[in-house]
């Protein structure tokens, strides 16, 4: 039902609204399941997924009730269809916000604090998969908020710079790469291609989903600078070699 509902609700939408989200809005059932086909033809047309990536709101895992409720739908919800699909979940730890106390926020504490729930919410949505999950499926994490936190305490400056400059919470461009060459040691074992030219890094961004409504931007999201890529890169293999996410592959 939902499904539906979301892609009746796209119907609605303006060309330029559609440039904003994916459309149609697929639930992780519609893409991963075979509601709206016979059994026979979905094990004859569905896709095997080598990762499938998630990532729950950030105040989600870092409160017990909210953790809970994740949990008892991880089990009843999820793991069928990570097993019939043979996909490895990877969860994203995402970070902790720009500013405390935004977003009804207050009572995670300061961006330390925060962190350091995120990051025990998502080991319990790994803990309670691994124990449902064959070998070859283990649930990973991938730390982004941790490697958030690692430019927090370093270069400060720098990690103001990786979240969207009108909210405070989502990513910048910077953000972003930071968050891929996290995903990419996690999935793959090894840090992506580093960019070693800004000719480089604008093609990142060559065919990115639009994000702002250009009303609201005048020159354009700034991109990180060749020093600034090569050093979030950086960040990332360094986090990722810590927790074993690249000798373990």
């Amino acid at each position: 039902e939902r499904a539906k509902l979301t892609d009746e609700l796209s119907d609605k939408k303006t060309d330029n609204e559609k440039l904003l989200y994916d459309i149609g809005s697929p639930t992780v059932e519609s893409l991963l399941g075979c509601s709206q086909i016979s059994a026979d033809d979905c094990n004859q047309e569905k896709e095997i997924w080598d990762f499938v990536v998630m990532n729950d709101y950030t105040q989600g895992p870092a409160r017990t009730k909210s953790r809970e409720e994740s949990k008892a739908i991880l089990i009843e919800k999820y793991a069928p269809l990570f097993i019939a699909n043979r996909a490895i979940p990877v969860f994203i730890e995402t970070w902790a916000y720009k500013f405390p106390g935004i977003n009804n926020s207050e009572d995670l504490g300061s961006t330390h604090g925060f962190q350091k729930l995120v990051h025990e919410g998502i080991e319990s949505y790994i803990a309670t998969l691994k124990e449902r999950l064959p070998p070859e499926l283990q649930p990973r994490m991938a730390p982004v908020g941790t490697a958030f936190l690692r430019v927090h305490d370093k270069n400060n400056k720098l990690w103001e710079d990786l979240f969207d400059p009108w909210d405070n919470f989502h990513p910048s461009p910077s953000g972003s790469f930071l968050q891929g060459c996290v995903l990419h040691c996690t999935m793959f074992g090894r840090p992506p291609p580093l960019p070693k030219t800004e000719e480089e890094i604008t093609s990142l961004w060559s065919n990115a989903r639009v994000m702002h409504l250009k009303k609201k931007v005048d020159k354009g999201v700034r991109l990180p600078t060749v020093d600034e890529a090569k050093y979030l890169w950086g960040v990332a293999k360094e986090v990722c070699d810590q927790q074993g996410l690249q000798s373990s592959l």
